[in-house]
Parts: structure tokens; C-alpha cells; sequence
């Protein structure tokens, strides 16, 4: 009488074994067929209100990106609002989708990488000239020989690639989705980008005491060279760009969203703010970028400040930009 319930047992606990090891294979084959080159990511040392966020590792470049679930937020800044431009309102409810944003700025070995690969050639190479300020005339000058590999001042391959216009930033975005399936990026709308910068909404309108512990802005470094600056009255101990994630993150683990690049963003450009975004479509939309830069004064160091520039070919010294992943 015992064996047969001896052989029941063995046949019960060997169909649980098998149905275990199947749902793990299953799981692993599902991200696989997700996402085959990135891989989740560890949190690195973030806070305890980070934990609950979904990382992902992007295995072509090695960026990290950070998942923000579907959300609402208000927008903008209301008037009584310091140092705010009327393009900053009205304050606007909001609907997000999910999306995953880079937790720094595109570097310039990621860009590199891509360069090198593709033998693709920036419209500031083609064209051999970008933009730089003068601090002899004050103002926006065209000067030769600038590209992302000549930036007209000392970077290493961890700071953000600059010179690149919009067009360039998209056809990045396009070849890192080619290394991915099941997912694609792209540049953030700029009501993705305010939602990310403010920590999934949570976080109040910027204009930080101590500017120089979140930002890479103009500053009293920045003033010993560029006397005619308005800077903040702190010392980031950067002249123009810093490797990315030099300063603190938010608290959602996102660096630079203000200070070092100004980065593109797929909108165009309207004086109000709007819920519905409106993307950029040829070459004659004014593109708005956002987060300031190394060049930036401090009004310009806020969640909510706007600016653009009149065509997506345009490039600089201080425009870059990060990418968001998005699942099919």
C-alpha cells in the first residue's frame, strides 16, 4: 500500500519541479524577445523612493534608462512664480504615457560609437561651421571647423556630445533602435521631459539656493573667463561641460536634467503652454530645448523654463541631448 502513494508523491513533486523550471525559461524567453540587447539594470546607490522604479541597460552604449509609469501632472509655472517667462503658462494638467528616459545625456562616446559605425556626418561637418558665443561681440557667431569632435573647447568622452542639431539627435536615436527589438527611442516630447525633470511631477519648480550642487551652470568659475556672464554667486568648477552625472540627480535618479547641455526635445515651439504635444515636422519648425546649459543664467535653471531654437539644423556649443526608450 505505501508504494503506490510513494509513486504518487515522486509524481507530484516532479511536476511541480518541471512546471517551475518552465515558468523561469518562459520569463527569460519573454525578455529576450522584449528587449535582446539591453538588460535590467541595478539600482546604483539611489535613494529608498527609487526602488520601486524599473531600470533598463541599453548594451549597445552602456546608458541607463529609468521607467515613469502613465501619470498626470500640472505643467508650467503660475505667475507669481520668480524669475518666470510668460511662455511658462498657463499651468496645465498634463496626461503621460509610460516611457523610460536616460538618466544622463548622450555622451560623446556613445555618439562616437555610432559615427565610427555608420560613417555618418553631422550637419555642422557637412556644412563646416556650428555656433558659438563671442565674448567680444556678445553675441550668437557662425565659426568654422566646429563639429562634435572639434567642440571649440576641452571635453572628454564622457561629457555630453554637442553640436548636433535636431536631425542629428534623431538619426542617433534611429540607429540605437536598429540594435533593439521589441523597443525603440527617440527624443522626449518636452512634456516628458518637464514630468522626468520633475521627478514624475513630484518635485516644485527649481531655483536652487545652491545652484552648483545640482547644475552645470554659469557660474564664478564660468565669470573668470566670460566677464560679461550673469552667473550664480556658487563655484561648480566648470568653465562648459562636465562628464555626465558630475552633480547630484534628482530624486529619481536622473543627472543634468538642468545645467551642462541644453537638450533637444521633439516639439515645436508655441508662446503657451499646451496638453497636446505637437511634434516637429521639416525644416522651418522652431524646436523647443530645455534644462539650460554651462552657459546658462540662473533663470534659465528651472523645471519649467522654455527656449527654442528657429530650425532644427541649428547647432551649438551648448545644444546636446538624452533619449528616451519606448516599448512597442
Amino acid at each position: 500500500m505505501l508504494r503506490p502513494y510513494l509513486f504518487k508523491m515522486r509524481k507530484k513533486i516532479l511536476t511541480a519541479f518541471l512546471i517551475l523550471l518552465l515558468s523561469g525559461l518562459y520569463s527569460r524567453l519573454i525578455y529576450k524577445w522584449f528587449c535582446p540587447s539591453g538588460e535590467p539594470a541595478k539600482s546604483i546607490g539611489f535613494k529608498e523612493e527609487q526602488k520601486e522604479s524599473t531600470f533598463f541597460k541599453e548594451n549597445t552604449t552602456g546608458l541607463i534608462f529609468i521607467k515613469f509609469r502613465k501619470n498626470t501632472f500640472l505643467m508650467g509655472s503660475p505667475e507669481n512664480e520668480p524669475e518666470r517667462n510668460s511662455d511658462e503658462g498657463p499651468v496645465t494638467k498634463v496626461n503621460i504615457d509610460p516611457f523610460y528616459i536616460c538618466t544622463t545625456e548622450v555622451r560623446k562616446k556613445d555618439f562616437k560609437r555610432f559615427a565610427v559605425e555608420t560613417g555618418y556626418r553631422t550637419e555642422a561637418e557637412k556644412e563646416n561651421f556650428s555656433w558659438i558665443y563671442s565674448e567680444i561681440t556678445g553675441n550668437w557667431e557662425k565659426k568654422n571647423g566646429l563639429s562634435w569632435k572639434k567642440p571649440g573647447y576641452e571635453q572628454r568622452l564622457n561629457h555630453p556630445v554637442v553640436h548636433v542639431s535636431f536631425f542629428d539627435a534623431v538619426n542617433f536615436a534611429k540607429w540605437l533602435s536598429s540594435k533593439n527589438t521589441g523597443c525603440y527611442f527617440r527624443l522626449p516630447t518636452e512634456q516628458e521631459w518637464e514630468f522626468a525633470a520633475r521627478s514624475g511631477g513630484t518635485e516644485k519648480n527649481s531655483f536652487f539656493k545652491q545652484i552648483c550642487f545640482y547644475a552645470n551652470g554659469a557660474d564664478l568659475s564660468a565669470k573668470k573667463e566670460f566677464s560679461g556672464w550673469k552667473v550664480s554667486e556658487c563655484n561648480d568648477g566648470f568653465v562648459f561641460t562636465s562628464d555626465a552625472g558630475s552633480f547630484r540627480p534628482n530624486k529619481r535618479g536622473i543627472y543634468d536634467m538642468l545645467g551642462n547641455v541644453w537638450e533637444w526635445c521633439d516639439s515645436q515651439y508655441r508662446s503657451r503652454i499646451f496638453e497636446k504635444n505637437k511634434k516637429i515636422y521639416g525644416k522651418r519648425s522652431k524646436v523647443v530645448i530645455r534644462g539650460g546649459s554651462f552657459y546658462s543664467k540662473p533663470e534659465y535653471l528651472r523645471f519649467s523654463s522654455r527656449d527654442y531654437l528657429s530650425s532644427p539644423e541649428k547647432r551649438g556649443y551648448d545644444i546636446g541631448f538624452r533619449l528616451v526608450m519606448i516599448e512597442k
